[in-house]
């Protein structure tokens, strides 16, 4: 069963990591707000594959989880990493509600790279695999992002 594998706990505390804001940035499509994103880590400044990470996500629409989903599936295509969606898309169709404006969806990183997910501050659940926090960041701080205005401002620059 999914939920086994899915919601085990994590050995780290939740309230170890105290985060600094790294950057922000509005995602924007065509004429529509979509989100605001967020980057923080302990220590005020980004390395890639270095955790713990909280990146966070304030919705400024109505999306269903399938959307949302959906759209990370084509970002990791556009990054050359279709093989994440076969394995991860139903992970996060279980785990992620639907958003409404003004709510947030959350990755927080244990310092060994487990992610785990929060909806306005309420714990979903964890991905245990330590290489899924890096794949998902990608989708906005690769190099290679589909929007390196947006991964520029996160990144502080």
């Amino acid at each position: 069963m999914i939920m086994a594998t899915l919601f085990t706990p994590l050995s780290f505390s939740e309230e170890q990591a105290d985060f600094k804001k790294v950057g922000e940035a509005r995602m924007e499509y065509l004429f529509w707000d979509v989100y605001d994103a967020t980057l923080y880590t302990p220590s005020g400044t980004y390395k890639q594959g270095v955790h713990p990470v909280k990146f966070t996500l304030t919705y400024l629409r109505d999306f269903a989880a399938k959307d949302i989903v959906k759209a990370t599936k084509e970002q990791w295509q556009h990054l050359g990493k279709s093989d994440l969606s076969a394995k991860y898309a139903d992970k996060l169709l279980v785990l992620w509600p639907n958003i409404k404006k003004g709510e947030s969806l959350s990755l927080q990183t244990s310092p060994s790279g487990e992610a785990i997910f929060y909806h306005n501050d309420k714990k979903l659940g964890e991905i245990t695999d330590s290489q899924f926090a890096n794949q998902f960041l990608a989708i906005w701080l690769s190099p290679n992002t589909s929007e390196p205005a947006l991964r520029k401002q996160l990144l502080g620059n």
